[in-house]
């Protein structure tokens, strides 16, 4: 019996480095997805070492189900990523066999598009690849829309990490003015709620944390945000 193959960070990362090489200029033009850009932002989430918002704690059983490809893009239709690859798609495995990856290319999500995913991607340089990733926001609400349609372990893992990096975020922007926008941060925010009803409601130490970073904000840009917290943050002072 074949051992399952395990995937980590690092196995992403040359993953995404092993395309670069093969492909200069592909990964300019498509967007990390799935479970390799959640493992992104559970590493970011690793390294902010926020002691309010760790890393969800997982076993050895969750971590072989974490991810169950090497990666996930959008951006190439199967038939524009097979022409470049020169390879089949396998419907056994709903993946490319590539120099030894498993590759997946993802037309359309349950409500992740492909020219939404581009638009709105994040750009992750690090020191030997740099790659757009799949804003959390939008990843997350396509994690809550596979968990209504079905009952994936990994969604749920990916779910909860989502949730952490996010609330997280929302915090460490609000806490430091300059590093964001303001119709950027309710946007995301405003696609969070859409998913996720409860997601600014169902916990008080985030919400404390959120509300009084947002509450000491004076500059005049901030006002929309204040007038956002006061109608969608429970606990939020008027």
């Amino acid at each position: 019996m074949a051992l399952p193959k395990l995937y980590d960070w690092e196995q992403i990362r040359r993953a995404l480095r092993q395309l670069d090489e093969s492909f200069p200029g592909l990964l300019p033009s498509i967007v990390l997805i799935g479970g390799g850009a959640c493992w992104f932002y559970r590493e970011s989430l690793r390294q902010w070492a926020d002691t309010d918002f760790p890393v969800p704690a997982s076993g050895p059983a969750e971590e072989t189900i974490w991810l169950s490809k090497d990666v996930d893009f959008m951006g190439l239709t199967v038939a524009e990523a097979a022409d470049l690859l020169q390879t089949p798609w396998d419907e056994s495995t709903h993946t490319f066999h590539y120099a030894g990856l498993e590759v997946d290319f993802l037309e359309a999500g349950l409500v992740l598009f492909p020219a939404e995913a581009l638009r709105t991607a994040r750009l992750a340089q690090l020191p030997d690849v740099t790659f757009n990733v799949a804003e959390a926001a939008l990843l997350y609400a396509e994690k809550c829309a596979l968990l209504t349609a079905k009952a994936r372990p990994q969604d749920q893992l990916h779910q909860a990490l989502l949730a952490r990096f996010l609330r997280c975020e929302f915090c460490r922007q609000a806490e430091n003015p300059g590093s964001f926008r303001t119709s950027r941060w309710i946007a995301r925010a405003r696609d969070v709620k859409t998913a996720d009803i409860n997601f600014f409601m169902n916990e008080a130490s985030f919400n404390a944390r959120l509300a009084k970073a947002i509450a000491a904000l004076t500059a005049p840009e901030h006002r929309a945000l204040k007038h956002w917290a006061k109608h969608h943050l429970p606990g939020y002072p008027e």
